[in-house]
Formats: structure tokens, C-alpha cells, sequence
């Protein structure tokens, strides 16, 4: 799994682990919303992904978070976003689940992909 760690400087789960991803822009469909953040932020060009979950909006989550499973992209990922992770990291699925996570149901979720 390609893995991000939030700046400790951001609102909202700072220092944690997360995918990389965010908000829509205007009247974007989340597949485009995923598109555009992963060229700004990784400098990928994605070529095959599917939608493998919907997480409602609870608690800090204002906004349900539509998670992909990417499995084909061109380019290497990049950090280019350092202002929002501090680093970037391809973790082991069996690694995933010790670290400081924005969303628990992450290892779940990853293994679901992968089954």
C-alpha cells in the first residue's frame, strides 16, 4: 500500500498515516477528484482504479470518503505535496495495521482489496 503521513500542521488528523487523496473541486465526480489529487500530489497519471468503499460522513469526516484500489498508473510516486505529508511510504499489508492510522478500518479495508 502506498501510504502518506499527514503534516503534523494540518487540521485534521495530523501526523497520521493516510492515503493520499482529497476534496472535489467543483462538480468533479469523486473518480475525477481522484485523478486530479494523485497527479498534484504523487506526479502519477492514473490508468486503472476501482471504487472499493464509501465511508460515510461521522465524527471529524464532514464528507463520506470514497476509498480506490489504483492498480495500474504512469510515472514513479512523488512527494509533491510536502506541506501536506511529510513523507510518503509503500508499507506490506501485514505492516499496515501497526501504524498510527487516520481511519481504523483501514487494515480491514486493505485486506479486502487484496482478497
Amino acid at each position: 500500500m502506498l501510504l502518506a503521513k499527514r503534516s503534523p500542521s494540518r487540521a485534521g488528523y495530523p501526523g497520521l498515516w493516510d492515503v493520499p487523496g482529497g476534496r472535489s473541486e467543483g462538480r468533479e465526480t469523486p473518480g475525477e477528484t481522484l485523478v486530479r489529487e494523485l497527479t498534484e500530489e504523487l506526479g502519477v497519471i492514473l490508468l486503472h482504479y476501482r471504487e472499493l468503499a464509501v465511508l460515510p460522513a461521522t465524527g471529524a469526516a464532514l464528507l463520506a470518503f470514497h476509498l480506490y484500489r489504483v492498480t495500474q498508473w504512469r510515472g514513479t510516486p512523488r512527494n509533491l505535496q510536502p506541506a501536506e505529508h511529510t513523507e510518503i511510504t509503500w508499507v506490506a499489508l501485514a505492516e499496515v495495521a501497526a501504524l498510527e492510522l487516520a481511519v481504523p478500518a483501514y487494515p480491514a479495508l486493505f485486506a479486502s482489496a487484496h482478497a
